[in-house]
């Protein structure tokens, strides 16, 4: 049996630009082969038992599960796995046709006979400009655009750049891979006839909210980007189009804009605060810092879900409590229905919606999303001493069972699921180095749990060393989510910034917007 292979684009860095296809495939893939420059976060797009390779690049490259070293090992991996029967997914940053060497491994498949598609991407030749507020055509301004390889590869290749044609005819230039040449890639296009004066620009990281445009006459661009420390990767445009930047830039207009905050939620619960952060202009970094494992004794909890004659209410602490105890439930042959009459209580919105999304309204939800606030809703309408069952993770406080036995109540603790470290990739733990020691840093980082907090030092002390962990800590601003959390976080001897005032995402919003704002 042969597999099949995927080549697809990952679009320029924002993860929202990954298209609905190429999502698809992702989350189909039984093997995943990406490029160095593809954001994480696209892998929660991913099985958990997804197969991962990552290309490096150089002193700063970083893997996402086994390292890749050069283009004939791409090639032998994509024949060995297809050769085996797996879905595979080339992923590549931008589009895989443009400058992305698509073709040449399209040829390498259809060779060994292994069928192939393309999925199209969004290209950072578009968007980076985009993201910039340079439109690289417009009626005023320019009828044309071309791309262009600023890397010297295609010359030594025999392929030369025409220079003279470039220079002459007037259109909006785009040069990929242009910081390194970026002074040579000017002169040549000056020398060929090129205004020195024609305005230009460099943009890093186009899309991202740690995105940087320079931009200077073409004659002077080099001396700017330099003076601005400019490192790959980055797009150079020329052209009068540069002009109307001044005009309807508009990234840098959103209040997080070069900001870099990290989610330290598990893989499957940060989309939404990442997508809100991004919305606000920040670099949204998804760290995630926990993962969901089943519990160690599947059997308790299922034998819970079959002797509920006992208990007069089930408390859920959390949507993960939530999905454990309907799925043990529905494992053995049990749904709603069986839970007529017991009083449901979730504590938290998020927790009461995971309810809801499984046809069930809670009848309690304190307003205080903590145990406290549970413990007091429960004596204010006299269920506190009633017959209890609480499902939870592994760890948790023993509040709520200590206070319904001091009130006369029995309480029934079943474990619904753990939470583990999970292993985060190279490249990230790297990329929250300061700029001087070869990363991008970060300026807040926000935890939804002491157990968050514990395993992000444990992480980066691991991949950095623990003096490194409390320097990068005392840079940033430490967002918490509600005042348990706050104060796990002050128990590890961490200052916190900012306390969300409600357990959810909007309310994590604002914390951070207060946080960074009052810089």
């Amino acid at each position: 049996m042969t597999g099949f292979v995927s080549i697809v684009g990952a679009g320029p860095w924002d993860p929202e630009l990954l298209t609905l296809a190429g999502r698809d495939r992702l989350a189909h893939a039984d093997v995943v082969v990406a490029d160095y420059l593809v954001n994480p976060a696209l892998f929660m797009h991913c099985r958990p038992d997804v197969h991962m390779y990552q290309r490096t690049q150089g002193p700063h490259g970083g893997a996402h599960g086994e390292p890749v070293a050069d283009q004939d090992e791409i090639h032998r991996i994509l024949l060995e796995k297809a050769g085996a029967g797996l879905r595979v997914v080339r992923l590549k940053g931008g589009d895989p046709m443009v400058f992305g060497r698509g073709g040449e491994e399209a040829q390498v498949l259809r060779a060994a006979g292994i069928e192939f598609e393309f999925v199209p991407g969004v290209t950072a030749a578009v968007a980076a400009a985009e993201a910039a507020g340079i439109p690289v055509t417009h009626r005023d301004h320019s009828p044309s655009v071309s791309f262009v390889s600023g890397y010297e590869a295609y010359e030594k290749g025999g392929r030369s750049v025409e220079w003279e044609h470039l220079a002459r005819n007037g259109g909006t230039l785009v040069l990929m891979m242009s910081v390194k040449n970026c002074r040579d890639n000017a002169e040549r296009l000056i020398a060929a006839g090129r205004d020195p004066a024609t305005p230009a620009a460099l943009i890093r990281w186009g899309t991202r909210g740690i995105q940087r445009t320079v931009v200077a006459p073409l004659a002077r661009l080099a001396d700017e980007v330099e003076a601005a420390g400019i490192r790959p990767p980055a797009v150079m445009i020329v052209g009068s189009v540069v002009d109307l930047r001044s005009e309807i830039q508009w990234i840098e207009r959103r209040p997080l804009f070069g900001r870099r905050v990290v989610v330290t939620r598990a893989a499957q619960q940060a989309g939404e605060l990442l997508h809100m952060l991004a919305q606000h202009g920040a670099d949204a970094v998804a760290f995630p810092c926990l993962d969901i494992a089943p519990a160690e004794d599947l059997e308790a909890l299922t034998h819970a879900a079959r002797n509920l004659d006992d208990v007069d209410g089930v408390v859920l602490s959390s949507p993960n409590g939530v999905r454990a105890w309907f799925d043990a439930l529905a494992s053995v042959s049990l749904d709603v229905r069986i839970l007529h009459g017991k009083c449901i209580a979730a504590i938290g919105t998020g927790t009461a919606n995971a309810c809801w999304e499984r046809g069930i309204r809670p009848d309690l939800i304190p307003h205080a999303a903590r145990a406290e606030g549970l413990v007091d809703e429960l004596r204010q309408r006299g269920l506190l001493g009633r017959r209890w069952l609480h499902v939870r993770a592994d760890e948790g406080r023993a509040l709520i069972g200590e206070a319904i036995a001091a009130a006369g109540g029995s309480y029934r603790l079943v474990i619904g699921y753990r939470v583990v470290r999970p292993r985060v990739p190279a490249l990230l733990t790297r990329s929250l180095l300061t700029p001087e020691a070869g990363g991008e840093g970060f300026d807040a980082v926000c935890f939804a749990s002491g157990k968050t907090a514990r395993h992000f030092i444990a992480t980066l002390d691991e991949a950095h060393g623990p003096a490194t962990t409390r320097a990068l800590l005392a840079r940033a601003k430490i967002i918490a989510l509600g005042p348990v959390t706050a104060d796990a976080v002050a128990a590890l001897d961490l200052r916190v910034d900012a306390v969300a005032a409600e357990i959810s995402d909007a309310a994590m919003l604002a914390a951070v917007l207060a946080a960074l704002q009052r810089d």
